[in-house]
């Protein structure tokens, strides 16, 4: 009997999701149980990190002294929930801190001389940097020859040289610690924790802060295994069961309600919450998410979600002016990767203009702006590619850089454009071995209707309820893509004349079911009542006048063999 077969008659299953849950490494109940059921006593000690004890330690001394904290975050959304958790946490602790956000615009990513202007002249003794810092050699150098100790609690990939600070990042060389891949918010998370061990304190009021973590790891886009499974999949718990006023205030314009999944945190509250930054001042998201006061969460949520429509509006016009530039250049199908620039566009939706791009042109994508005298702008790219890596590759035409594997921002002189665009491609062509990136999509594996059940009122929301409970997914633990053959097509229709609604059945399943494909109105002409085809589909709920049925979310469609 194979692994498969033993673990779907254990776990009592369908045999596909037993082999969903072997492809993932889980192989018997134990660690079945262990990966539907998150605990909190699986997370790692957070002594592991390097220099944890030592950063607690002052930490605790500037509690215990009452010492001016200044909290220095990153404008996104990892950056702004970091300060808000250990505002938060520290203020319940009996250290009042005060929070500081660069200005986009102004002061551009990571710890800017203003910042540190800011923390000399206010006589600050200690500054701990969220989700930002660990390229600030020269900034926190001064600020610790002004005599201010410093913490650096980051995750971006570290140089060979670190700031002169207590650095707190699982990425830096000789830390041991077991996982990796935290959020920004994580570190400031584990952070905290390590002082609540060290004061020998009841952890409760700490993890109810985990709605904080929960949002930045899905925004983040940082992997969903291990440690971040853990935290993500209790802070959603903690956000649904007592969101706080901030979230509700914005939930209520958004016209979105409670339950949230993952994917409503990422589409819903994270964009919200950057547009802040991108627009206004990511110090206003900070100073709403830590609000108890109901006029001005009701105030400052408003402006938030109207700098979200603001937002909405220049990323469409951004990307409609890239498209067209792309399209205006003659060179544009030989090469390997997307860089576009205009000195107008907007600063704070380069990024999402970029990942905009890479939906349309499948390749390493950059968007530039102009940003006081110099070029500035954000970076996006897929597997197999290591965005950081290839950024590397072109240092010595760029100012500074920094990000992870598929995100980073950067910054280079307008006189180094023309090298920059060269040296990036060459990175790109070489990484790829010349090879055009396709566009694929990951298959799980084969899924026959009949495994789904015969009563729909049953069996369908059986299924819903096993693969809810993969959730929360992310990089590393995707929500599952499944492959079905033979499909007879019974009915199909576009929607808003972009979406394509299907009815199929499948041989040896006497329950139809029903389909719907984004964007994918253009396989119409493909369709014909009878014919029959392969999909590829997640699964999901629709709740349609209070009734909840399974529905395949179309990936691509072909003509069956």
């Amino acid at each position: 009997m194979s692994t498969v077969t033993e673990l779907a008659q254990e776990l009592k299953i369908p045999n596909f999701a037993a082999q969903l849950l072997v492809q993932r490494g889980i192989a018997n109940r134990q660690s079945a149980v262990a990966f539907f059921k998150p605990q909190q006593n699986t997370l790692h000690d957070p002594f592991l990190l390097r220099n944890m004890q030592a950063a607690v330690h002052r930490l605790q001394r500037a509690i215990a002294k009452q010492e001016k904290v200044l909290l220095y975050g990153d404008y996104d959304v990892d950056g702004t929930t970091a300060v808000a958790l250990m505002a938060e946490q520290l203020a319940l602790l009996g250290l009042h801190c005060a929070y500081y956000i660069p200005d986009r615009y102004k002061e551009g990513y990571g710890v800017s001389e203003a910042g540190i202007d800011f923390a000399i002249a206010e006589g600050f003794h200690l500054l701990i940097t969220l989700d930002c810092g660990i390229k600030a050699q020269v900034a926190l150098g001064r600020a610790k020859a002004a005599g201010i100790d410093i913490i650096v609690c980051d995750h971006h990939q570290p140089d060979a040289k670190l700031p002169d600070a207590l650095v707190l990042n699982p990425k830096q060389n000789d830390c041991a610690y077991p996982f990796k891949e935290l959020s920004g918010c994580g570190v400031a998370f584990k952070l905290l924790q390590g002082l609540y061990q060290y004061l020998k304190l009841e952890q409760s009021a700490l993890f109810q802060s985990l709605d904080l973590v929960a949002l930045s790891i899905g925004a983040d886009i940082v992997e969903m295994t291990d440690e971040n499974r853990v935290l993500c999949a209790k802070g959603l718990a903690q956000l649904n069961a007592a969101p706080r006023p901030a979230f509700l205030a914005i939930l209520e314009l958004a016209a979105k309600t409670l339950p949230l999944s993952l994917r409503d945190v990422v589409f819903v509250l994270a964009p919200r919450i950057n547009a802040a930054g991108r627009i206004a001042s990511g110090k206003r998201a900070v100073d709403w998410m830590l609000s108890t006061d109901d006029a001005e969460i009701a105030a400052l949520a408003l402006d938030i979600n109207t700098d979200n429509t603001a937002r909405r509006a220049l990323d469409q016009e951004m990307t409609s002016q890239a498209l067209a530039q792309i399209e205006a250049n003659p060179a544009f199908q030989d090469q390997f990767s997307t860089i576009v620039y205009d000195p107008t566009w907007h600063k704070g939706v380069v990024g999402i203009v970029a990942s905009r791009l890479i939906e349309t042109h499948y390749r390493p994508t950059i968007v530039l702006t102009e940003s006081n005298g110099v070029l500035t702008g954000s970076a996006r790219c897929m597997q197999p590619l290591n965005l950081y890596d290839l950024l590397e590759c072109c240092q010595n035409d760029l100012v500074q850089f920094g990000g992870h594997q598929f995100a980073a921002g950067l910054t280079l002189l307008p006189e180094q454009l023309p090298a920059f665009k060269d040296a990036f491609e060459n990175a790109v062509s070489s990484a790829l071995s010349k090879q055009k990136l396709q566009r694929q999509i990951d298959i799980d594996t084969e899924l026959e209707f009949k495994e789904l059940g015969s009563n729909p009122q049953v069996h369908f929301l059986r299924i819903l309820q096993i693969l809810e409970a993969f959730e929360p997914c992310g990089p590393g633990n995707m929500h599952p893509v499944f492959l079905a053959k033979n499909c007879m097509v019974l009915e199909y229709k576009v929607l808003k004349g972009a979406h394509l609604k299907l009815k199929v059945i499948q041989e040896g399943s006497q329950v139809p079911i029903d389909a719907i494909g984004f964007q994918l109105a253009a396989f119409e002409k493909e369709l014909a009542v009878g014919v029959f085809i392969d999909i590829v589909f997640q699964i999901s709920s629709n709740t349609y006048m209070n009734r909840t049925t399974l529905q395949l979310v179309l990936q691509d469609l072909c003509a069956s063999a």
